[in-house]
């Protein structure tokens, strides 16, 4: 079904890094979930009606903020989909998060209402009227949101996409909620008292655990999530296949929206070789990380000395020393200042973004130590916190 679809209605849907195609696969996904919550919400408000269950009521009233769900994200793809401009020139993919964060208070005060419902419903009971109709709808009700959550969960991995992934997690959930108010109706036939208040504040608090969750993981690349680990090994490895990078560091990365990423970093190359052929390496580098993962990057090249003795044996004497004071950090950009008193040893030290040491107290140990190899060794340390 899902091959049938996206082949039927999205050229080129093979093609997924695209802008145009990747906005496709939101449009139809969107329409899709629009289409099936609104035959949800209207058999669901009106069994619910017929059968006095506030749990049914509740479930249709989620159906109802999942449409408005669905519309914020269609028009979250279609502002994203926007070229850059002269006020937004790395483009509107940001669209996309905030219209996740959208989701997440709908999500949030659909629960409020209903946990407020089924509160009210526990202190004040009615029987509940059961009805084959209601139970027909409901299991169907499960098929439909499951198919749902199957198909936007599919069309999420495959453009990589933070909303349709939240869209296919909130299916499942609703999977699991409707379950619990297709127990509560059939469990009204063995059962003297009406547990209906209940089984509703459950799905409420269910409801709004999603919609907390939904609203972080559109939060954080908001606010400047770290990326993945593997895609950084996966550049890292690119990079270091290149026979004029010697090591590289300081990367950075920007997300402004899926597709959108940049990327700056510092390599390491042979001062020595012709400044020429490096920078057309560094350049070629560039434009094949475009190519390959899509990342509009930034090279800086860190001019090193790798043929001075002195300089290659004080460098491995200064990465133990860092080394043995914390084995997550690093040192990069080392050179040595040779004087007629004193030899300056001057090198950035890497350590992780959640580390909290005081950067006093690390240089002090570290110059300390490198006192005891000589005294006549001065250091002069640039402290970094690595944002990768």
């Amino acid at each position: 079904m899902f091959q049938f679809i996206v082949k039927k209605f999205i050229k080129n849907y093979q093609d997924t890094s695209h802008p145009s195609v990747r906005e496709k696969y939101g449009t139809v996904c969107s329409i899709l979930s629009i289409a099936c919550n609104g035959i949800m919400v209207i058999f669901k408000l009106i069994f619910g009606y017929m059968t006095h269950s506030v749990a049914i009521q509740a479930d249709g009233f989620n159906n109802l903020s999942d449409m408005g769900s669905n519309l914020a994200t269609l028009f979250g793809f279609k502002l994203a989909g926007k070229h850059p401009d002269a006020d937004h020139p790395y483009g509107h993919g940001r669209y996309e998060y905030i219209t996740g964060l959208i989701i997440s208070f709908l999500i949030l005060l659909v629960a409020f209402s209903s946990l407020k419902e089924s509160v009210l419903k526990m202190i004040q009971p009615e029987a509940l009227h059961f009805q084959i109709g209601a139970v027909i709808v409901l299991i169907v009700s499960i098929l439909m949101k499951f198919w749902m959550a199957l198909f936007n969960k599919k069309a999420g991995e495959l453009i990589a996409s933070s909303s349709l992934k939240a869209a296919a997690q909130d299916s499942l959930n609703d999977v699991i909620t409707t379950l619990a108010t297709l127990v509560s109706l059939c469990l009204s036939l063995v059962l003297d008292w009406s547990i209906d208040g209940i089984i509703g504040t459950l799905v409420s608090l269910f409801v709004f655990k999603s919609g907390i969750e939904i609203f972080k993981e559109t939060v954080d690349p908001l606010l400047g999530q770290s990326p993945d680990k593997e895609l950084i090994q996966q550049i890292y490895e690119f990079v270091m296949s290149y026979d004029k990078v010697i090591g590289i560091h300081d990367f950075m990365m920007h997300d402004y929206g899926p597709g959108r990423q940049y990327m700056t970093f510092h390599a390491e190359v042979d001062c020595h070789e012709d400044m020429m052929e490096i920078h057309d390496q560094i350049d070629l580098i560039e434009r094949e990380l475009l190519e390959k993962f899509h990342i509009l990057t930034t090279i800086h090249m860190d001019p090193i000395d790798t043929d001075d003795s002195l300089t290659n044996e004080l460098r491995e004497v200064v990465k133990k020393i860092v080394v043995q004071i914390n084995n997550n950090y690093s040192i990069h950009d080392f050179r040595i200042v040779n004087g007629p008193t004193h030899t300056n040893l001057i090198f950035d030290v890497l350590i992780p973004a959640d580390d909290h040491i005081k950067h006093k107290e690390l240089k002090k140990s570290i110059e300390q130590k490198v006192k005891e190899v000589n005294p006549k060794y001065f250091c002069v340390i640039q402290i970094d916190h690595a944002f990768i």
